[in-house]
């Protein structure tokens, strides 16, 4: 069972809203100048959105339409060199040995307009580079990441020691991401880091560990969220190095609100509505289901967690909250005075020790649109591993309606973790910004304003999916045009901090989202 979350009009994407540009239109007839900044030698720092990442992959034609390719093609007027990137073998993407998909293409599924991954047809061992190359983002890195010694080493990307958009253009298996940096004595820098730092706590739905107080990055989980000391130290060592021991000058941005992203806005916190047959006739089951549970909820005082379908409205879906008391051995014993037997009290207890429903205030990633109400299969098999029957198991094994997870939502708890983090984050960078001369470029007032949404030569954009025009179809990076945008943010902070008066780009021109 699906669930019908949004409808998509792809007419949106050209309605125009008005005539005035957010952006200067460039006199033709100016001279363009450097200022006080020297661009003969650009190299761009940064993870997935400084690559050109795009549609959940790297791929060539989005690398070409990177923010720092355009930030070049501008630099080129006033001075700017070459500007080389790692391009990957083809326009798909991905690694097929190491089982990463390629790109996202929009496709008709059922009916209806669907992200598709396509099938990665190189191999990671073929699709090594020889640089130096300018453009240094790397998708997947966090701040420390930068530093790390070995980060590009082929043989610790099993144990995720290594990445291997890293190793396939690192001059040498122990070397890191800024020494390769530094190598190429850089006039100019752009440097674009720390959203992964909260972006993979927030996209795996806060699976992951608030680190603060940790100052050992090397304890970190995969998705956890980086200590504000670590990120800052490791945010001086690298404008240290490359403002002070390289002498160069440079443009550093701060971070958007993660939970603005499309991947978070475009389910909503209710998804579960009776419009939908399938889900419409199990409503009666699932509240008669949960019943019990819900006379346990009561008798331990927290009638707030009880489990409600309602068959006239919508409803959100059931998840673990791990911000909430654990009740599991409550709800056991309860369970087990009352005649149930031990087991089935057991697996009941640590099934919904910490669970509710979505709400208000709460986000539901874009990947669950296609999950809420499917049979998770390994949770089916576990469950009769333990010894429940193939139909018991699949009552208990319904994604987002009897089975749980604390991955199917993002609580606000968790946005709150997020929040304070980013804060932290972006206070860290104003201020290296400020005792560095650094150029700053506000990305978390520009994303924001996305949200509301702008309007360029008369066209809109704004952060929704798909219709919105900016971001890809990962609804977490940005598409041509909204690297563009990215390209012209950097270039309006440039031109205020060092007098250059580098040209900006009609962000029309870039590649948005290939309907099929």
């Amino acid at each position: 069972m699906k669930i019908l979350y949004k409808s998509i009009f792809f007419t949106a994407l050209l309605i125009a809203f008005g005539c005035n540009d957010d952006f200067e239109n460039p006199v033709e007839n100016t001279v363009i100048t450097s200022g006080d900044a020297n661009f003969s030698k650009y190299v761009a720092i940064g993870n997935s959105l400084t690559s050109g990442y795009a549609d959940n992959a790297l791929y060539q034609s989005a690398q070409q339409n990177s923010f720092p390719a355009i930030l070049a093609a501008q630099m080129s007027a006033a001075g700017g060199g070459a500007f080389t990137q790692p391009l990957m073998l083809d326009d798909i993407g991905g690694f097929a040995d190491l089982g990463v998909p390629g790109r996202l293409t929009l496709q008709i599924i059922n009916g209806s307009p669907a992200p598709v991954p396509t099938p990665a047809q190189s191999a990671f061992q073929s699709s090594f580079v020889q640089g130096p190359f300018n453009n240094m983002g790397v998708p997947g890195a966090k701040s420390f990441h930068l530093v790390a010694q070995g980060y590009g080493n082929p043989a610790g990307i099993a144990q995720g020691l290594a990445n291997p958009y890293f190793a396939r253009m690192a001059t040498s298996a122990q070397t890191s991401i800024m020494a390769d940096v530094m190598a190429q004595q850089p006039t100019f820098f752009t440097l674009w880091i720390g959203n992964n730092d909260v972006l993979s706590f927030a996209t795996s739905g806060g699976v992951g560990t608030n680190q603060a107080g940790n100052l050992n990055p090397a304890t970190y989980g995969g998705n956890d969220i980086t200590d504000p000391q670590v990120y800052a130290s490791v945010m001086q060592q690298i404008i240290e190095a490359l403002a002070v021991n390289a002498g160069a000058k440079g443009a550093v941005a701060n971070l958007p609100n993660v939970t603005s992203i499309p991947y978070f806005t475009t389910v909503p916190v209710k998804p579960l509505t009776a419009d939908n047959a399938a889900y419409a006739a199990q409503i009666p089951m699932l509240n008669q289901f949960f019943g019990s549970l819900n006379q346990v909820f009561d008798a331990l005082n927290v009638p707030e967690r009880k489990i409600n379908f309602d068959a006239g409205g919508a409803s959100g879906i059931v998840f673990v909250d791990d911000s909430l008391p654990d009740l599991s051995a409550q709800i056991s014993a309860v369970l087990t005075q009352v005649g149930v037997p031990a087991a089935q009290a057991q697996l009941m207890g640590m099934t919904y020790g910490q669970v509710r429903q979505s709400k208000e205030g709460d986000l539901i990633p874009l990947t669950m649109s296609s999950r809420i109400g499917s049979l998770d299969t390994n949770r089916l098999a576990t469950l009769m591993q333990m010894g429940l029957s193939q139909e018991q198991a699949g009552q208990l094994s319904v994604v987002g309606l009897t089975y749980p997870h604390d991955e199917f939502v993002l609580s606000q708890d968790e946005i709150n973790q997020i929040t304070t983090a980013v804060n932290q984050f972006n206070g860290i960078i104003a201020q290296l910004a400020g005792n560095y001369g650094l150029a700053l470029v506000d990305m978390n007032r520009n994303m924001g304003n996305l949200q509301s949404g702008i309007t360029y030569n008369g066209v809109g954009y704004n952060a929704g999916f798909i219709t919105g025009g900016a971001f890809s179809l990962d609804g977490v990076h940005l598409n041509g045009r909204g690297y563009a945008l990215v390209a012209n943010y950097f270039i309006d902070a440039i031109n205020h901090k060092f007098g250059s008066n580098l040209r900006q780009v009609n962000v029309n021109n870039y590649s948005g989202i290939t309907l099929p």
